[in-house]
């Protein structure tokens, strides 16, 4: 048995359909939606273009159709893998509530069904929580992660958005209010769980973002190798070319300078010539 047949069958025990759809973005970039099955529905995700995989994981009410307007941009470096989380795009959406764990171990069956020995990953907001947990959880299988707006608890949001969220009941659409539903009930993400990211993680924030600039802090400093930007001017809702410029320099060494450092070895070097 040649080695296609092994894969195609390996995958289709695993549970993916391939029943694909042809997307389209800007009538000139041609992707495919996929299907993966869980117990609890299908998990859609949409795959655009070749190269290093590149996880994208959107935010609360959002979906890949929602970052088609980044996508573009990132082809010329890694193929896209864009994952519609449950009750989101054109995922199914359980009975129940929502929770981040939950959904983040959807995308870990992702990346195990597909296969590569490496993701990068991009998540914003919940996709950002999503990135911390897949972090913890799938070390090993992570290059390394740009995190955009994520946190680990309600209590790193700012208090008056969290007191309109809470006001969830009230929605009519039952989409919407379980989505909702899902950032007011969040369980928090252990600090310990985070020192245990021991990829590169690039950590972006507006400078008033919906995360706490604080608890963004909380996150910099537990996390083994990261770095922090800060978009001056930014709310939570990031300028997408900030995104990209960040990506793109995935593949630079990481580096973590440290100014004490320097002037400890400065302060030596003064030493030693008096």
């Amino acid at each position: 048995m040649n080695k296609q047949i092994v894969l195609l069958l390996m995958s289709f025990m695993m549970g993916i359909s391939y029943a694909q759809v042809k997307v389209k973005i800007n009538d000139d970039i041609e992707g495919e939606r996929f299907t993966l099955k869980r117990d609890w529905g299908n998990l859609s995700y949409e795959v655009f273009g070749k190269g290093d995989p590149l996880l994208i994981l959107h935010g609360n009410g959002g979906s890949v159709k929602s970052r088609y307007q980044i996508i573009p941009s990132l082809l010329e470096d890694y193929q896209i893998i864009a994952v519609d989380s449950r009750c989101h795009g054109e995922s199914s959406c359980p009975e129940g509530a929502l929770d981040y764990f939950e959904m983040a171990d959807d995308v870990i069956a992702l990346m195990n069904t597909l296969g590569h020995n490496k993701y990068s990953l991009w998540g914003h907001s919940d996709g950002g929580i999503l990135g911390l947990i897949i972090g913890y959880k799938q070390t090993n299988k992570i290059d390394r992660m740009l995190i955009s707006g994520g946190n680990t608890k309600l209590s790193g949001l700012e208090p008056e958005l969290v007191a309109i969220m809470e006001n969830y009941e009230q929605i009519p659409d039952p989409k919407l209010r379980k989505q909702i539903a899902l950032m007011v009930n969040q369980k928090e993400i252990p600090m310990d769980s985070i020192r245990k990211i021991n990829v590169p993680v690039m950590l972006v924030v507006g400078d008033r973002d919906a995360v706490l600039m604080e608890h963004t802090m909380e996150i910099f400093k537990a996390l083994p190798m990261s770095n922090l930007c800060v978009i001056p001017a930014s709310s939570h809702f990031i300028d997408p070319k900030h995104i990209v410029k960040r990506i793109k320099e995935f593949r630079r060494p990481f580096t973590a300078p440290s100014t004490v450092k320097i002037a400890t070895e400065m302060a030596k070097s003064m030493l030693k010539h008096n």
